[in-house]
């Protein structure tokens, strides 16, 4: 459930961007400003841009932008690249603030692709939106951006008054399912270990729901929901100890931030990850999309670049969409919205020999 302090806090950061963005009244806002000159600016706001997974999601923005020749229509394409905190632990919101404030002082911003973590979308979503910037999340599952989870939801996200976030993964209520379908492939007898924090307390909420009944001894599987990779290292290694026959399930937060190469072997072998991320080569278009990655920076793609590549080029069309009004901020998000619904399916997989084999 969302605090009052967490809603104080957001509410204090998005008057911040209004005063960072120049908007003089409430109409200013709303409306979302124009950009002036030949280019506009979609910027990435995701965390450890130089490293792994990181770096692979940001040159897939890249790859998008070079393939469309740095245009969308008739504006050129600038295209630019800020740290928002970590992969794996916590990020303070200061962090993911300072990322918002950078990409709202630039005049030719016209999106961005950012807000992978839900801690740091509760504060660069209410920023972005008081200066009318479109905001695309890779990876912010927590479903009170879109839907009401908490009293206010979603409108508290929205100082402006009109929605400007969207997703190109599935959110906390498609994972759930999919958690909870993964967990049964290992029975019926679920165990559920919660994180801490608004969002993953709100994950938790909808696995046990979904589970419908929850045991507290001898289960078929474990569900490990939280958001910091170390902590959940010393939790499946107990939880390995104290249920030595159940497979451990872990949720997309914490396969996106590495888990899996962190976890003992021996606690390895008895895992099984959710992820948001597609199953590499499983359609044409990814297929295409990894040859054409490992072509222009000689390596092969993590599975959550795919995320990033579908947002910047779902980000492009609506650009172009927007024909001689793509300097408008709000005729961008309205055509970003009006696209047809992204993808949104859940993989899971676990690791003999290194290697992901995926569940069906």
């Amino acid at each position: 459930m969302t605090t009052r302090s967490s809603w104080r806090a957001s509410t204090l950061l998005a008057l911040a961007a209004v005063a960072l963005a120049g908007c003089g009244d409430r109409s200013a806002i709303e409306e979302g400003g124009r950009i002036i000159g030949p280019n506009v600016t979609v910027y990435s706001a995701l965390p450890d841009p130089a490293r792994g997974v990181g770096r692979d999601m940001v040159d897939a923005q890249k790859l998008a932008i070079l393939q469309a020749h740095g245009r969308a229509g008739a504006v050129g394409i600038n295209f630019f690249s800020v740290d928002d905190g970590a992969i794996g632990a916590a990020s303070p919101p200061k962090v993911a603030g300072a990322a918002a404030q950078q990409v709202i002082r630039d005049p030719q911003v016209i999106a961005a692709i950012g807000a992978l973590r839900s801690d740091s979308a509760q504060t660069e979503v209410p920023l972005l939106n008081a200066a009318g910037i479109l905001l695309v999340s890779p990876g912010a599952g927590y479903a009170g951006f879109t839907r009401a989870v908490s009293p206010g939801e979603p409108e508290h996200w929205f100082p402006s008054g009109r929605p400007t976030f969207a997703r190109v993964a599935g959110d906390d209520e498609a994972q759930a399912a999919a958690l909870v379908r993964t967990a049964r492939t290992a029975g019926r007898r679920l165990n559920v270990r919660a994180g801490s924090g608004v969002e993953p307390e709100a994950l938790t909420s909808r696995v046990v729901f979904k589970a419908g009944t929850v045991v507290s001894s001898r289960p078929d599987a474990v569900i490990n929901l939280g958001t910091d990779v170390q902590t959940a290292v010393g939790a499946a290694e107990s939880l390995a100890r104290t249920y030595p026959r159940a497979t451990l399930v872990f949720c997309d937060e914490l396969t996106r931030g590495g888990l899996a190469a962190a976890l003992p072997p021996a606690v390895r072998k008895r895992a099984i990850f959710v992820s948001s991320a597609p199953r590499p080569g499983s359609t044409p278009e990814l297929r295409a999309f990894e040859r054409a990655f490992a072509a222009q920076f000689g390596r092969t793609p993590d599975p959550y670049a795919a995320l990033a590549y579908r947002a910047m080029r779902r980000v492009l069309a609506a650009i172009s969409g927007a024909g001689d009004r793509a300097r408008l901020r709000r005729v961008v998000v309205a055509r970003y919205l009006a696209l047809p619904p992204a993808a949104e399916r859940f993989t899971a997989f676990r690791l003999r020999g290194g290697q992901r084999q995926y569940l069906r």
